[in-house]
């Protein structure tokens, strides 16, 4: 079940929200557990088993390693339970793509990855490495375990969420009607930025990514990945918005997930802003144990005349988005996009970044934003060979005559709109004019007295109101036609 659907809209969640409130609070627990298991298995049937399965090890082994007195006992109940997940998420995401890497295409068929396994999974894990490294309690409530495993809200897409952060609230909920509120504003602007911003583009982006490589020209490949771009941000972006939102309606402050990533200064920068609960994950969970064991390894101050430091992070930048792109999906390109990342991050340590810092915040924004459109067209590709063939259409080496495919085909005054508020969207506007806004308030309270103050602050309420019924309406209209996309990354 997708949150940009009707039957989301119109059925679970009001018929959810009713139940709710009406629960008292120590009930509210297990019946959002129950209907996060009513959400997943909607969509996924009978996959919801491997769910089930995911919570019920994941809760004995915690117990497992937590009541272990023997160091080496303890490690080994930790290695299984790391290997089990990870084999979990191998044997369903990657079997096909090894065996067929094997020249086996026939020893597997392709298997039905159930959603949101790579989420669920990472949490699993991120809760056995805490457990053993004795950071977090061991959850004996069987219940705020499998709800900290399956709350319908970010259980598909993420946020991928650390035990410690959302415990404390499942322990203690604290739900308040303002909580509704802004839950349900954040929702509707996801909802937004999803259905109306993301679908539209996505609309040209497809089309020009299904071209043959070799009717690609400059103007074509350009556009295309120009729409992609904006796609994956909004349509990402979109879900975190709409599954923070759903969250608080239920008194949960779940972690934000993008910061306006398209303004950043360097890739390292773009990284704390895109995907931030993913980065954040492989930051303790990979890049730091990584860098840590390397310093260790790295007995004298200097190796090749490049200082140790420098060594670890080479090799753990390079080594965890590598994994980073391994874990998107199971294709060369995928892991070419993490490859490419850890290169640029190399670079960038190596003094591009320090070069970077004298230069105008124009021309750095320009180069990262740059190297992820190229990056961009290695995630979107389904092999490498057309993704090398888009790129020389990009810059002028393709094949294309332009007389079939040129981008006139792909735009209109609609697509032409939503990819100008696409690229307005990407910076944050909406933050400063609020900022400017609040402002003039305090300046008009500190002149005239608390009355203008408010009569300004009732005006603004009232046009944002206005705003997301707008956008609720629009969305709304353009779900019944049809015509939305699947969320991107709900293949992953």
């Amino acid at each position: 079940m997708e949150f940009s659907s009707l039957i989301f809209l119109f059925l679970f969640l009001p018929v959810f929200l009713v139940f709710f409130f009406l629960l008292r609070k120590v009930a509210r627990n297990v019946f959002l557990l129950a209907a996060s298991l009513v959400f997943y298995a909607w969509g996924e049937g009978q996959y919801i088993l491997i769910l089930l399965l995911s919570i019920a090890a994941n809760y004995f082994f915690g117990f497992l390693i937590d009541y272990s007195d023997g160091k080496k006992y303890k490690k080994t109940i930790f290695i299984l339970a790391v290997a089990f997940n990870l084999g979990l998420l191998v044997y369903f995401k990657y079997t096909h793509f090894i065996l067929d890497n094997l020249n086996m295409p026939g020893a597997a068929g392709p298997i039905h990855l159930p959603i949101g396994i790579s989420f669920f999974t990472f949490q699993a894990i991120s809760y056995i490495v805490d457990i053993y490294r004795k950071t977090v309690p061991n959850d004996k409530n069987p219940v705020n375990f499998a709800l900290y495993m399956a709350l319908f809200p970010k259980l598909i897409t993420g946020p991928i969420i650390h035990y410690h952060n959302l415990s404390k609230q499942i322990l203690k909920p604290g739900f308040k009607l303002d909580d509704l509120a802004e839950g349900i504003k954040r929702f509707i602007f996801g909802l937004g930025k999803k259905v109306l911003i993301a679908d539209t583009v996505a609309r040209t982006a497809n089309q020009i990514f299904a071209i043959p490589a070799e009717h690609q020209t400059a103007g074509l490949a350009w556009l295309g990945i120009i729409t992609y771009t904006l796609q994956i941000y909004f349509d990402f972006s979109g879900y975190s918005d709409m599954a923070i939102g759903l969250g608080r309606m239920c008194g949960f402050h779940l972690p934000e997930n993008f910061n306006y990533p398209y303004i950043s200064k360097s890739i390292k920068e773009f990284w704390t802003r895109w995907h931030i609960s993913l980065a954040n994950w492989l930051r303790d969970y990979l890049f730091l144990p990584i860098a840590y064991s390397m310093l260790r390894k790295i007995k004298a101050d200097r190796l090749l005349r490049i200082k140790a430091e420098n060594w670890s992070y080479y090799i753990s930048a390079f080594t965890t988005f590598l994994l980073c792109g391994i874990w998107h999906g199971a294709n060369w390109t995928f892991f070419t996009w993490g490859a490419f990342y850890g290169v640029l991050l190399m670079v960038e340590h190596a003094g591009l970044r320090k070069f970077l810092k004298r230069k105008i915040p124009f021309i750095r924004i320009f180069y990262t934003q740059f190297m992820v459109i190229i990056a961009w067209v290695f995630f979107r590709s389904d092999s490498m060979g057309y993704a090398f063939s888009y790129l020389e259409a990009m810059f002028g080496f393709g094949t294309g005559e332009g007389v079939h495919y040129y981008p006139a085909l792909y735009l209109n005054a609609e697509i032409l709109f939503f990819i100008v508020l696409g690229i307005a969207g990407s910076f944050p506007l909406f933050p400063r004019l609020k900022g400017w806004y609040e402002k003039i308030g305090d300046r008009a309270g500190d002149r005239d007295g608390k009355t203008a103050a408010r009569l300004l602050n009732s005006g603004f309420a009232l046009v944002y109101t206005l705003y997301l019924t707008a956008v609720l309406l629009l969305s709304i209209m353009v779900m019944t036609s049809g015509t939305y996309n699947p969320f991107i990354y709900f293949r992953f």
